[in-house]
């Protein structure tokens, strides 16, 4: 009686999901037969169903199956037909290229790679070729958007170092393609984004130099400038990138003068130029504070001279009168110095910056 009562209790439930998965096999897209042209008729017509067995029919069918969303089916048809042909075949590069579709589809990035990387070592130069290195392109961006590789079943393993290595591989072998320029591009945002600025500086300068048509000339020229400038760490390291950065940032407005204006570039290059004023003046003090006022003299005077109406340089003067209190009635008298201090006083104070 109670095995009755279960059994008309399941009968409305059996009959909802058997309703459900009807109305799910419905509304499934249902793949459609390519179309061909047909010459003779002047129309497209429908073209013959796949023939197991052959060559083409096989590849047909793992075609339909990925485009069907079956990767299991696709990817098992695909092993199966390189296995019966072979990479001799004609075909092969074709079935090369869908294998590594479905790998990506599957989200097994890593096994993609491997598998374009051996077809790109035997089939370089030919027109596949390109479609498979876009696909790695596409494997290195999801490798530095953060997306780890497998290892044991498991997305633990760091890749950003395998897809700089498919972007640098891309930039050697399609020098002349848009690819190349996109894959310097990649790699210098990514530089970017870690904070590596001077690898990123370097990289932006690349695009300038070897694809000057580049649709990213604009912006690679301001990014290596910022990157540039990013790349200083203050007063007390050396101030190279920030001659770097200034000479970029001048290169900017010369090329796009408007726009460089718009951008607030005038006020990026006063404020370098503060910058630099007041490592100038850090040396000088630096040179006052170990007892060798001629040489603190020196680099003050160069202050005033190089960076006039700048903070640092008002500084400069005001340290100048301290070191000659007898001239300081005599606006612009400092201590006489002939030359600058011996250099390895200079690399000595650098060592002192680097560690302080």
């Amino acid at each position: 009686m109670r095995a009755g009562r279960s059994i008309r209790t399941l009968g409305p439930f059996l009959a909802g999901l058997a309703l459900a998965t009807a109305i799910a096999a419905e509304e499934r897209p249902i793949r459609r037969e390519k179309l061909e042209y047909d010459p003779a008729s002047a129309a497209w017509v429908q073209e013959p169903p796949p023939v197991p067995g052959t060559p083409e029919g096989d590849l047909r069918l793992a075609r339909g199956a990925f485009a069907d969303g079956d990767l299991r089916a696709a990817r098992r048809q695909v092993n199966e037909w390189i296995r019966t042909y072979g990479d001799g075949h004609e075909l092969y590069p074709h079935v090369a290229i869908l294998r590594a579709e479905v790998e990506i589809s599957r989200r097994d990035y890593y096994r993609a790679h491997k598998h374009l990387q051996q077809f790109l070592n035997g089939y370089a130069g030919t027109e596949p070729a390109v479609r498979a290195a876009e696909l790695e392109f596409v494997i290195a961006e999801v490798f530095l958007s953060g997306t780890r590789r497998k290892f044991l079943g498991l997305r633990i393993l760091k890749a950003d170092d395998i897809a700089i290595s498919i972007l640098d591989d891309l930039t050697t072998n399609y020098p002349e393609a848009n690819l190349g320029e996109r894959a310097v591009k990649t790699k210098a945002d990514y530089y970017f984004r870690q904070g590596e600025f001077s690898l990123a500086e370097m990289e932006y300068a690349q695009i300038v130099k070897d694809f000057p048509r580049s649709r990213y000339v604009r912006y690679a020229m301001r990014r290596s400038a910022d990157a540039a400038l990013a790349s200083f760490n203050g007063i007390r390291f050396d101030d190279a990138p920030l001659i770097e950065a200034e000479e970029r940032y001048r290169d900017y407005l010369v090329g796009y003068p408007g726009s460089g204006e718009q951008e607030g570039i005038g006020l990026i290059l006063q404020d370098i130029r503060s910058q630099r004023a007041a490592k100038e003046f850090e040396i000088g003090r630096y040179y006052e504070r170990t007892g060798h006022n001629r040489a603190a003299a020196f680099y003050y005077r160069s202050t005033m001279d190089n960076w006039a109406n700048t903070i640092a340089a008002s500084r400069a003067q005001e340290r100048l009168d301290r070191l000659a209190p007898e001239d300081s009635a005599r606006p612009g008298r400092v201590p006489p110095v002939e030359e600058p201090p011996p250099p390895t006083m200079r690399e000595e104070m650098l060592r002192e910056e680097q560690n302080p």
